[in-house]
């Protein structure tokens, strides 16, 4: 690698953006943490980082992230506030992109495999048709789609990184949920059941991504204009993701479902849009009660959130193709879930964010 190596993260707290401070870390660059006045970058700059709280989609954010870009070698935005925050994800995208031009370094855009939908064409290709069925995915493809734009327009360097359904340590979203709740039903000695087959899942370990943005950024110039799926290597079937999740909580399995590709997909439809104090306000009350509850009450991190945006994943089949990842030598660490949530679970509960099962009382 030629020149500095100097990076600067948007994001920098979220689980992919604080993953790609601490490999970047590891790989020797000079990282820039940036991300908004809420968050927490007390562990990222104990570990060396540059940090700096700011909203980056303000006028006076943008002003601070070009000022924090400069000297950089590269830009990786993985700043993004949710699906339904499309004009303020757009905003910061933005920031991002002008940062990166006025420091002639090329930018690494964290996306999604989302953008996608439900492809039609299995494994995914990068080059398949962009249909998003979820307003994660069109706010996704809107800040791509804008993205290019900038690359014809204005002569912006673009790399874009697409990861399948993410997971890893720290998240309070998405697969740790589904962790937590098996923990909760280990710990309360509940037995879960679990759909037969059920549509193809493809995840990724947050590591891995970044480990596949560092390298990306090694040669970010030559792969400009290019995007990039990051999955690992074994999608499954989401009875046999359940079933990883259960064996990783300390979970027993009560048994198998039936699971019917249409009733299925319109149940999920239904709870997808359901008003949030009608089905997900409540289950997130008694979600945080429980999660209390199994920490004796004591002050403990944070009660994970169900969200509706995981239910579209579980939808239809979804595997993509990594070849064009490959090529260049990327190798994921956790080649399946089954290994990387056994790992996650162990990391969880280490840190206290996870809770152990209830030691089983036995008779005097």
């Amino acid at each position: 690698m030629q020149g500095n190596t100097v990076i600067l993260v948007t994001g920098a707290a979220g689980l992919i953006g604080s993953h790609l401070c601490e490999a970047f870390l590891r790989e020797g660059w000079e990282v820039r943490a940036l991300d908004r006045p809420s968050a927490d970058l007390s562990r990222l700059q104990s570990l060396g980082a540059t940090t700096l709280l700011t909203e980056l989609g303000q006028p006076e954010g943008a002003l601070i992230a070009a000022g924090q870009a400069r000297g950089v070698r590269l830009v990786a935005h993985a700043a993004f506030p949710g699906g339904g925050e499309r004009g303020e994800a757009l905003a910061m995208v933005r920031a991002a992109m002008a940062a990166a031009l006025d420091a002639h370094a090329p930018l690494l855009l964290l996306s999604s495999c989302t953008v996608y939908g439900r492809p039609a064409n299995l494994p995914c290709e990068e080059s398949e048709i962009k249909q998003p069925v979820d307003a994660h995915g069109e706010t996704r493809w809107a800040v791509e789609r804008e993205a290019f734009l900038w690359r014809r327009t204005r002569g912006l360097k673009l790399v874009i990184l697409r990861p399948a359904l993410t997971y890893g340590p720290r998240q309070r979203r998405g697969l740790a949920v589904a962790l937590v709740v098996a923990a909760l039903a280990a710990r309360a000695g509940r037995s879960l059941w679990l759909p037969r087959r059920g549509p193809v899942v493809h995840t990724v370990h947050a590591h891995d991504v970044a480990q596949a943005a560092v390298l990306l950024a090694r040669e970010a110039e030559a792969h400009d204009g290019r995007a990039f799926n990051v999955a690992d290597d074994v999608p499954l079937p989401l009875e046999e993701l359940a079933r990883a999740v259960l064996q990783a909580a300390g979970a027993r399995e009560a048994g198998r479902i039936p699971y019917s590709p249409a009733p299925a997909r319109a149940l999920l439809w239904v709870a997808r849009r359901l008003p949030a104090w009608l089905l997900w306000r409540p289950l997130n009350r008694k979600l945080a009660r429980a999660f209390r509850k199994a920490f004796d009450g004591q002050a403990g991190p944070p009660p994970p959130r169900l969200e509706p945006d995981l239910l579209e994943q579980l939808a239809a089949d979804r595997y993509y193709d990594t070849q064009r990842l490959r090529l260049l030598g990327f190798v994921p660490r956790y080649p399946s879930a089954i290994e990387g949530l056994h790992q996650l679970a162990l990391e969880s509960r280490t840190r206290g964010l996870l809770p152990a099962p209830r030691e089983p009382v036995h008779p005097a």
